[in-house]
């Protein structure tokens, strides 16, 4: 049986109960050991990241349609930079990531994923 990897399972220990409640393992419906969140808890999600002191390093918009979760090809990502502090490493992802929320935000039935590295 697939699982979701790892790191989406510590993700899930690290954020609170409320959103786990509402997250989806995307494993045996969509085929990615991931796990998604409504597009509207994305910001929590990504405050409960960094204050744990997980930097995400990117996202992916999801869609669902007649139950069916997709990806959309939607996503954002921060590359690393060598020699580059912590806090200005969490303000880049900050700030790609609330743009990525802004942006898709009307998305109805939008759902987003982190990719974490715990």
């Amino acid at each position: 049986m697939k699982m979701a990897n790892a790191d989406q399972v510590e993700l899930m220990r690290i954020i609170s109960p409320e959103l786990a409640e509402r997250a989806v393992d995307l494993t045996q419906r969509a085929g990615s050991s991931e796990f998604c969140f409504p597009l509207g808890d994305g910001e929590s999600v990504l405050a409960a990241l960094l204050e744990a002191g997980v930097v995400p390093l990117g996202g992916d918009l999801w869609e669902v349609e007649d139950g069916e979760y997709f990806p959309t090809g939607e996503s954002w990502y921060v590359n690393s930079i060598e020699g580059e502090s912590v806090v200005d490493r969490v303000n880049r992802v900050g700030v790609a990531a609330r743009s990525f929320f802004e942006v898709h935000r009307a998305v109805e039935n939008g759902w987003v994923t982190f990719v974490v590295a715990v």
